[in-house]
């Protein structure tokens, strides 16, 4: 049986918000979290003392759990340290599959949700000891990984892992979300 989503991230809705740079800030973050979402904030790039006060200032907004966001393709272990230090809820992983990173967060006590591209890489954040698998279709905006449409990458996924799975891209509706 599979972990439930809403149980482990502690949320109401299982919706979580995509950390996209630039449009994603503390403001929007904490709303979702206050609508009894999952939010996500986009902190890669940026000094330790950005990270710092993009963590307080979301914090100050709501008191409910959120991800920050790290992309692994650029330095990342400074800022994971920063996540672990300020002890975020969870770190959201992406453009790579680092074993390295989930365990780094995972040892500084973080759930960590890893976003991949194929079930390839889902078993493999999974055996790292990854808590949630973001599964990114091709259609998603931004950094895209993967190169298989959201609906045809989800079931893949969910076959291979036995941890929860959540689905980016593409899904604009209610009929989207219910597919």
């Amino acid at each position: 049986m599979k972990p439930d989503l809403c149980h482990l991230l502690k949320i109401q809705k299982p919706i979580l918000s995509a950390p996209m740079g630039g449009a994603a800030g503390p403001d929007l973050v904490a709303a979702v979290c206050n609508a009894g979402g999952y939010g996500v904030i986009p902190l890669w790039g940026k000094p330790v003392d950005q990270v710092h006060a993009g963590i307080d200032h979301v914090s100050a907004l709501t008191d409910r759990n959120f991800a920050v966001n790290l992309n692994l393709s650029f330095p990342y272990q400074d800022l994971l340290q920063a996540c672990i230090d300020k002890q975020v809820h969870a770190v959201s992983l992406f453009w790579g599959m680092e074993p390295s990173a989930i365990a780094a967060a995972k040892q500084g006590g973080l759930a960590v949700l890893a976003s991949v591209g194929s079930a390839q890489e889902a078993r493999i954040a999974e055996d790292a000891g990854a808590d949630v698998i973001v599964a990114q279709g091709w259609e998603a905006g931004g950094h895209v990984w993967g190169q298989v449409s959201t609906m045809a990458l989800i079931p893949a996924v969910v076959d291979t892992v036995d941890i929860p799975v959540v689905a980016a891209g593409g899904i604009a509706d209610g009929r989207g979300m219910a597919a």
